[in-house]
Order: structure tokens, then sequence, then C-alpha cells
């Protein structure tokens, strides 16, 4: 069991941040928050957060507009960004998340359902009447489609993009 101290890392954070509102609210949130306390921009700051698309003297840069966050993402989201990178770790989003779902074909689809099912190449060649090849060829397409790094992601993914239901 973890016995270490319960002191709170507090992180330095700069606003750069062109909409007034936005900086006003952000400002107002980070006063609620221990962890986290504004620096003015000769200080050095653990993370720069800015809505501005050119980047900031600092680092790390939490950008808005065309970063990882959206311009439009919730104050506390932008914080706890904020947080996450001042204790160097990254913050990324899913750049699908906009984008339509990939389109798969009826043969595809077919596939990522004993995907789900969790069946083998062999096991899938087996339930579609095809070859043990053409079905891994069938699971790599599913994988490339989807960009899964694996037969689990491909699944999870389809899911949220509701491809299949289980």
């Amino acid at each position: 069991m973890w016995s270490g101290g319960s002191a709170l890392r507090r992180y330095a954070v700069r606003l750069d941040v062109a909409d007034a509102d936005l900086a006003d609210a952000l400002a107002e949130a980070m006063a609620a928050t221990p962890s986290l306390y504004p620096v003015s921009s000769g200080d050095r700051p653990d993370v720069t957060v800015t809505d501005r698309s050119a980047p900031a003297a600092s680092r790390p840069l939490l950008r808005l507009v065309g970063g990882p966050l959206p311009e439009d993402a919730p104050v506390d989201l932008v914080l706890s960004a904020a947080h996450v990178m001042a204790a160097g770790l990254r913050v990324e989003t899913d750049a699908r998340r906009d984008a339509p779902p990939p389109h798969l074909s009826p043969r595809e689809r077919e596939v990522l359902v004993h995907l789900a099912d969790g069946a083998s190449n062999k096991l899938i060649a087996r339930e579609l009447g095809i070859t043990e090849r053409t079905a891994k060829f069938h699971v790599a397409a599913v994988l490339t489609r989807l960009h899964a790094r694996n037969r689990s992601e491909a699944v999870s993914i389809a899911l949220r993009e509701g491809l299949i239901a289980l």
C-alpha cells in the first residue's frame, strides 16, 4: 500500500486567452481549484492555456484552437487538461470524433460482428463459408478502416460509432 505524503502539488498556469469571457471563466474556476494557480506573463508557468493560433513562448502549451481541446470546451475540462499537462502528461483528443463513421462493406460488418463475439479467424472463416486466409484479410481490412490497433479496439470503436450493437 502506498504511504506517500498527502501534500497537494500546485501547478502554475498562465492564461493567454483572447476571449475575455473565457479568460474570466477560467480565472474564476482556477481560483476554486487548489492545485492550480495563475501566473503572469513574466513568470515561468508549468502550462500555458491559450485560444490563440500562434504558439505561446512557454511549454507545455494547451491550445484550444486547432489543438487538443475544442474552442468551446467546458471550463472544468480545460482546467483538468491543464492540470494533467502541468504534471507532465499529454492531452489528446480523438480526431475521429467529428468524422463520419467509417464505411464498411456488408462482409466487413459480418466479420466485425464475429470479432465482437471473440471469434478467431478460423471460426470466422467457418461461419462465413470462406477460407481462413480470406477471413484474415477481412479482419485486417476492418482494423484498417476503423484505425484500430487490434481486435478489441476495433470492437470498441464499432460500438462507439454505432456500427454494431451487443
